[in-house]
């Protein structure tokens, strides 16, 4: 399963690491192994987004910081459609108005307090998307992590899901695998190829390409509803 990632955004040096400190010892207990970065500035947090960094799970961002502040950032994380990830932390509650106009999951004063904290964070956690697929084969049942599958193929008369550089082979169609996965998550690029949506990085008109750097083919058929597909999936994520 992808380890759960959450970024610390805050312009004061002690303080932020006051408060990854806390989150990785709060997230230890439910999320073992859960990364927490810290960064100085909204800037240099977007800047390692834009450059290819994988998304965080969870986004803690100080409202006054120099340059682009808390709230702008959040904003362009609105538009990118990331939804109930971000968690406001500013000094003073002037802001809390202005705040949920970027539709923050949560709004914490300084100086944090701990149990608050922890809300936040098992509120972050339990809002995830669905953790497990179930793929189920007569009476055989296989579960797996949603966020980890890159896409499922139709191979041999039976499925295979490719899932952490790996290869997983069902004994069941395509079709029949399909329906284990969310609507809206996963859709056709190919009659043969069903893609997690989120992991694509580039479509062209004849393939696509995953956020590992994998191309699938697109087929002419299905080239429209897949990128419609895409655009719903990303106002909705």
């Amino acid at each position: 399963m992808s380890v759960y990632r959450a970024a610390v955004c805050e312009d004061e040096e002690i303080l932020r690491e006051s408060i990854a400190g806390a989150c990785r010892e709060i997230l230890d207990g439910w999320a073992p192994g859960a990364e927490v970065l810290c960064f100085e500035s909204a800037d240099a947090l977007r800047a390692a987004l834009e450059s290819g960094a994988p998304d965080f799970d969870l986004y803690l961002l100080d409202i006054q910081m120099e340059g682009t502040d808390g709230l702008a950032f959040a904003r362009w994380l609105y538009e990118r459609g990331v939804r109930d990830r971000v968690i406001f932390i500013t000094g003073s509650a002037e802001y809390a108005l202005a705040g949920y106009g970027a539709h923050p999951l949560h709004y914490l004063l300084k100086p944090l307090d701990r149990s608050e904290l922890e809300d936040a964070l098992r509120m972050a956690w339990e809002r995830r998307g669905p953790r497990a697929l179930v793929f189920r084969s007569g009476g055989r049942m296989t579960a797996l992590p949603a966020e980890d599958i890159s896409y499922l193929e139709s191979r041999n008369h039976g499925a295979v899901i490719h899932i952490g550089g790996e290869e997983l082979a069902l004994p069941v169609p395509l079709t029949e695998a399909e329906r284990s996965v969310p609507a809206g998550s996963f859709a056709h690029c190919h009659k043969s190829y069903l893609v997690n949506l989120a992991w694509v990085a580039e479509v062209g008109r004849t393939e696509l390409r995953l956020r590992g750097g994998e191309t699938l083919p697109v087929s002419r058929r299905c080239y429209a509803p897949f990128q419609s597909a895409l655009v719903r999936y990303l106002n909705n994520a």
